[in-house]
């Protein structure tokens, strides 16, 4: 599986992206993803909205007009009830917490291929 994870916070994302397996890139401008986003490698777009600047909803309303095929799933502190509500019908997989560990990497993928019809 193709990931790309948007943030600044390389360091402190590594082992979620060990947990996501697969082949992993990373950006750190929102623009940078949506310029390839119409026809990445892609599957999954993983958004870090603890990013400094970062309007998560903006950039997930941006990126569904590009490809509304891509998941996405959303690094936030916010809690699971609040989180809904706020992004409701912009098509998140999952969210993960602020300081995910492999094991978070590993959930996202188990329901990403479930959902994809994989496993």
């Amino acid at each position: 599986m193709h990931v790309v994870i948007l943030t600044d916070r390389k360091e402190s994302l590594l082992e979620l992206a060990q947990g996501l397996g697969g082949d992993v890139e990373w950006a750190t401008a929102a623009e940078d993803v949506l310029s390839r986003a119409k026809t990445p490698p892609w599957q999954l777009v993983v958004v870090d909205a603890m990013m400094p600047g970062m309007q998560y909803k903006t950039f997930l309303i941006d990126l569904l007009r590009v490809n509304a095929m891509l998941s996405t799933v959303v690094i936030t502190d916010m809690d699971e009830e609040a989180f809904h509500e706020d992004s409701e019908g912009l098509g998140v997989l999952c969210t993960v917490p602020g300081n995910p560990g492999r094991e978070s990497g590993v959930k996202v993928m188990d329901r990403l291929c479930l959902v994809l019809g994989l496993g």
